[in-house]
């Protein structure tokens, strides 16, 4: 039993170590989730703040395209 149980700082620390190496997962979405986390803001009000911004920048870019 030489395997040590990771602590959930290091659980998280892991995931996001790993997240850009999810299949299919978009890069823009996971930027926005890496940099609230570095960036010591990483709470529910930011990243849905944070989505929904990017969500519009998205159909804008959609609406622009169809002019």
């Amino acid at each position: 039993m030489s395997e040590k149980i990771k602590s959930g700082q290091d659980v998280i620390e892991d995931f996001f170590a790993e997240i850009y190496n999810v299949p299919n997962a978009d890069k823009k979405t996971i930027d926005t989730l890496v940099a609230l986390y570095s960036e010591n803001k990483f709470t529910e009000k930011n990243i849905q703040n944070a989505l929904d911004s990017q969500m519009q920048i998205e159909l804008n870019k959609i609406e622009k395209g169809n002019d």
